[in-house]
Formats: C-alpha cells, structure tokens, sequence
C-alpha cells in the first residue's frame, strides 16, 4: 500500500510541476517577461506541485493545501510588491496585444518591470489543480482547459512564439492526461502506471513532430483567429448601438506614442485588412501615421508640445482616399498633403473618429534636387533641437561610424543617400531577427556593430541615428507603405505596415523621407532585388521603382513580399512537404492511439489474472460496468451482488463465480463488435474494451 501511494505521489508530483512549469514558460518565453529570480519560480512550481501531490493523495488532504492558500493570500494582501508586478504584467500584455489589434495599452504608472509574483503565483495553482485532478481521479477538462490558458494568450497574437521546451513539455503532458484519463477515473493507481508508461512514447512521438514540422511552420496558424477578434472588436461598439454624445466616442488606436526596441524580435507575416486605399496615381504610396523624436538607446517617444505645418503648395496632381477598417487613433497622410494638415505631437489626431477621409496630395517639382544646391543651411532654429538629441555616447560611436562616408560640403540630401546606402548595406533583411542582447544598451549601434539581420524597424532607427550624428534633423515615422494603381482600390493589410526616416531638407523645407531598408533577395535564384530609392519625397507613376519593396510594421513591424520574380515562377511544389508533414503527424497520432490501446489493455488483463479472486472480481467488475454503460444496460444484478461480496466479506469468491464476469465480458465485448463503426472506434481507442 505505501509503494502504491508513493507512485501516485511521484508521478502527480512531476506531471504537475511539468505542466505548471511549461505553462508559465510559455507565458514568460513567448512575451518577453523580465524575471529577477527565475530558479524561485522553478523552486515555486515544484514544491506546489509535491505538497499538493502529498496533501490531495490522502482523505483530508483539501484542509492544508486551503490553508496554505489562506496564508499565501494574506501575505499578499499585506505586500505593494505583488500588486505592482501584477499590474506591470498587465502592462506588458496590453502593449503586444496593442501592437497587434490597437486595442490600447494598459500604463499602471509606467512600471514596467519584473513579473515574479504574478507568474509564480499562476504556476502555484495550476500545480495544485493537476496534483488534484491526478490523485483524487477528477475529470481533465477543467484542469487542460487551464493549463492551455497561457499558451491560449500567446496564439492569438502571431509573433508571441513560445520556446519550444516549454512547448513541448506543455503539449506533453496534456497529452498524457488526455490518455491517462479513462483509466484513472476507474482506478488512480493504474491511471498512475499507465502515465509513467506512455510518457516516453509521447515525449518521443513529439519530438519527431517537431523536428518534422518546426516553429515557423506552424505558429501563424493564428491568424482566422486574429481577423475574427479583430473584426469583433472593431464592429462592438456598432452593435452596442451607442448614442453618440460628444466624447462618448471609443477610438480604436493603432500607433503607440513610444516603441520599446527592447521587444523588436522575430516576426511573423500578418495579413489581416486594415484599410482601402484608392489614389488617381499609379505607383509606390506612403501613408504617414506617427513620427517619434525621442531617441534613448532602447526605444524611440513621440514628445508632446509639438505643432507643425505638414503640407507642400505646388499644386493638386492628385487625390487619396482612405477607408479604415475600425477608427484609428491617427489620419494617414500620403506625402504631400496640398492644404494645410496640422501635425500635433507628430500625428493627425483623429478627434472625430473617421473612418473615410480624402487627401488632396502634390508631390515635390521636378527640379527639386537642382534647388536643393550645395550644403545645408544652418544653424536650425531652436525647435529643431529635439531632432538632432542623441545620448552622448550614441553620439560619438556613430560619429565615428560616420567617418569618410559623408560627401564634404553636401547638401542634407546628398548626405543622407550616402547614410541610406552604408545602412541598406550594413545587414540582410530578415524578419527572424532575435532581439537584442539584454547587455546592450544601444538598438542602432547594436544593430549597425553586431547584426548581420534586420527588418524595417532596425534599418529605419539605424538611419535616423546616424542622420542625427551627421548634424541633420531627423526623425522616425511609423506607418504603411503600399503599391497602387490609378483609379484602382488597394487593400492595405497588417503587413503592409512600416517604418523609415524622415529628415529635413533646408532648401526646400519639407521633410524628406529616406527609405532605408532594403529589398529581399530573391532567394530562388540567389539574386539580389533592386532596392528602393534612396529618398522617395511623393512616388509618382513616373517616379516609382520598377522593383517593390518588401516592408515590414513597426513597434514591432512586419513585412509582406511584393517583389516580382525576376524570372518566370518555378512550380510550387511545397504542398509535397505539407503533405508528407501531414501524413507523418497522422501516423504519429494514429500510433500513439494505437499503443495507449494496447498498454490499458495489458493493464486491465493484467489485474483481472493475477492476485486473489476478490482483487481479480472487482478488476472483472469494473470492465463490465464499463461495458454496460457503453451498452446502454444495466449490469446484471448476479454481478453487482458478486462484486459486493469480494469487497466488504471474508469469503473469497470460487473460479466457478469468475467465470460469471467472464461470460458476460465476452458476450458483452461481441454485441460492441456488431455495433455501428463510430462507437466501435470510440470503444476501441477511447475506452479500450474490445
């Protein structure tokens, strides 16, 4: 008896600390949370998951663990400490999910710090709810369905990405429950036997999985799931039917007023519509949002108290009309706005919560890089200060960069396509860009120093930095940038979003844009793509380049390929690799159905052969309980009453009363095999009598 109660103990013990563990694993890897002492939460989860095993494996064991629970809440109760990283984890959900859909962040008062208590406090309760579920033979639903929660919150979102440990610990363990579940409410012991024996056929089933189908192949399988909550979210407040009161107004946001650089990773491809364009002009069209001019090492802030004029006179050569899906926060501004549009801390607000908008738009005159001449005009007026501020030390290492790059006596425009084409050059473009180290303090000099990749969100602040270092105002801009046809509606999409720098040309006085990230190889035939121009001032049919450009959101942003091949496609024979990865998986799942099949049934054979009569009644009893109830019956009463004989008497039944069980096992076990095929494989694989 005690070894029997020592492998429940063990074995709730481990299966509870591995998904505990894995649960909150992907919850920290996939969202970048900060913790200060990542082996206390190991310790939390482990010891949780040992007391609840030790407390739930015995009669009252409900008593301690409510207590301890009690305490725990207390001690909370009494501590800031808790509460504030609760509230910075909050935050820091509120900002991926933000950068995502636009639904807003949650500012607790800035902090944005470690999350310890919160995430040890979750890993403590889902140990407890597995350690009950496996020693007391309770249903799994409740249980997976939390242990699933974390990994829930990162799927929504396609560039949360788990680490695949924890992953595959997680995937592990439900696995194991969901087979293990049948036997253990019949019998926790041998539901604790059966989970030690398909832990390592599971575990290994998984592994081939995921080396057969890796991260990348199926992590953006999220994203129906993100266009139906993002249509949600956006068509609510037409469904509450609200009475519009002046400010009773909800406005979905899309650009953030900072940008961590700190959480630019690797991104996934979203594609989910954001708006309708349609323009009386073919090419290449940028479409302004936000632009930042505050720059710390770490992320870039749009400062307030700022207003300027955003717009250029030189007659209207075309209109733009944008139709978003949902309100945003921001008008987008084509490059140039003909009437006068008001930049207010860097944006157009949207005050009246738009939807559709037009823009008459002009483009700078043909001879504007003969009126920009030789050299910058200078000194800038004071309200140009903000962008030229870099931190001291940025200042001087990209100073030094700088060194016999730049054209002496240039213009601003000359200088900055000599700093476009060093930054175009200094990386490949590549969305599977980790983030940066944790010991470095710099995001552009990280990236121009050590990166060998990047995306629109890297090359962009690289370019402003260094535009900065080079005494040219300079700024980061947040918004889309799409390919259009006259006359023609084009759908601009998640992917569609990006980033570039803008940086003022004196002689004109017009902030130019300079495009500095480049266009993706053509990886089939190992060429290099055209890029884009160096500055792109307002892209006509004339002035766009023949080659599109892959571009990529910002805060984090996210590209979308749109280069034409250079030759004719190859056929796409990919769908052989996701076939052959679907048949492997089928045969993994089929297997795993088929060996826990074969694994229940030697353990109910073996307990119905070995032991006295009563043990091998009551392992008899239990199977025809089960048959019946799958037969819609009623056991025979000659049974029941055999049943209850060998657990509460003396006397020990005869092999002439087995015999009983025997013949109704096997005529019950045939009339299954006679039944309609679907509940034959639910008896078969499900419950494993025939």
């Amino acid at each position: 008896m005690k070894r029997e109660r020592l492998l429940i103990i063990l074995t709730s013990a481990v299966l509870a600390f591995t998904l505990s563990f894995s649960a909150v694993g992907c919850l920290v890897t996939a969202f970048g949370l900060t913790l200060e002492n990542g082996t206390a939460v190991t310790l939390v989860c482990a010891g949780f998951a040992l007391f609840g095993s030790l407390c739930f494996s015995f009669r009252r064991g409900g008593v301690p663990v409510l207590c301890l629970l009690a305490l725990m809440l207390g001690y909370l109760w009494r501590k800031d400490l808790p509460w504030e990283q609760a509230a910075s984890l909050l935050s820091q959900l509120s900002q991926v999910y933000d950068r995502a859909y636009g639904w807003g962040v949650f500012r607790p008062g800035g902090w944005n710090g470690a999350v310890d208590y919160p995430v040890g406090i979750l890993g403590a309760l889902l140990a407890l709810l597995v350690s009950r579920t496996l020693c007391r033979g309770k249903s799994t639903t409740l249980t997976i369905g939390a242990v699933l929660l974390p990994l829930a919150a990162c799927l929504v979102v396609t560039d949360t990405v788990p680490e695949e440990g924890c992953l595959l610990a997680l995937m592990a363990g439900v696995l194991i429950l969901l087979l293990t579940g049948g036997v253990r409410r019949d019998s926790v012991l041998h539901g604790c036997r059966l989970a030690v024996m398909v832990a390592l056929p599971v575990v290994l089933a998984l592994g081939i999985l995921f080396l057969a189908i890796p991260q990348e192949g199926y992590v953006n399988r999220s994203k129906e799931l993100q266009e139906s909550l993002l249509a949600w979210v956006e068509d609510a407040p037409q469904m509450l039917e609200t009475p519009e009161l002046p400010g009773n107004r909800v406005v979905q946001g899309q650009e953030s007023e900072t940008i961590n650089l700190t959480y630019v990773g690797s991104q996934i491809l979203q594609t989910y519509p954001v708006m309708d364009v349609t323009s009386g002009q073919s090419g290449t069209l940028y479409l302004r949002g936000q632009d930042y001019d505050g720059y710390s090492g770490t992320g870039w802030t749009a400062s307030g108290n700022r207003q300027e004029v955003f717009s250029l006179e030189n007659g209207v050569s075309d209109t733009v009309t944008v139709r978003t899906r949902g309100v945003k926060n921001v008008l987008y501004l084509p490059y140039y706005p003909a009437a006068e549009a008001s930049l207010v801390d860097g944006a157009v607000e949207n005050t009246d919560g738009l939807k559709e908008y037009t823009f008459h738009r002009t483009a700078l005159p043909e001879n504007w890089r003969e009126q920009v001449g030789n050299g910058s005009a200078g000194p800038y007026a004071d309200s140009f200060g903000r962008y030229l501020d870099l931190p001291s030390q940025t200042r001087t290492r990209a100073a030094a960069l700088l060194t016999g790059l730049l054209p002496e006596g240039g213009s601003n425009t000359e200088k900055a396509e000599a700093i476009g084409a060093y930054v175009r050059g200094s990386a490949v473009y590549d969305l599977q860009t980790n983030r940066m180290p944790s010991g470095e303090e710099d995001f552009a000099l990280w990236f121009l120093e050590k990166s060998d990749t990047g995306y629109c969100v890297h090359f962009a602040t690289a370019a402003a930095v260094l535009l900065r270092a080079a005494g040219i105002p300079a700024r980061y801009v947040s918004g889309y940038m799409t390919t259009v046809q006259a006359g023609q509606t084009a759908t601009v999409t998640a992917g569609n979003a990006h980033a570039w720098a803008e940086y003022y040309e004196p002689a004109l006085g017009a902030w130019l844009v300079l495009e500095a990230t480049p266009a993706i190889a053509d990886e089939e035939e190992g060429e290099t793509a055209e890029t884009v121009p160096q500055t792109a001032p307002g892209l006509s049919e004339e002035t766009a380049p023949e080659t599109e450009q892959t571009v990529s959101t910002s805060a984090p942003t996210l590209p979308v390929e749109t280069a034409e091949p250079l030759e004719a496609p190859k056929p796409d024979l990919h769908w052989l690799a996701g076939l052959a990865k679907g048949l492997a998986l089928t045969a993994l799942l089929l297997g795993t159905l088929a060996l826990q099949r074969v694994l229940r049934l030697r353990l109910r054979r073996h307990a119905q052969r070995t032991g006295d009569t009563n043990t091998r009644a009551l392992a008899l009893w239990r199977e025809a309980a089960l048959l019946a109830k799958l037969l819609r019956e009623k056991p025979p009463e000659g049974l029941f009453t055999l049943a209850q004989k060998a657990k509460f008497s003396q006397h020990r039944l005869t092999a002439e009363e087995l015999d009983r069980f025997d013949v109704y096992l096997t005529a019950s076990r045939q009339r299954l095999e006679e039944a309609p095929w679907p509940l034959r494989m639910i008896c078969r694989y499900l419950f494993a009598v025939c």
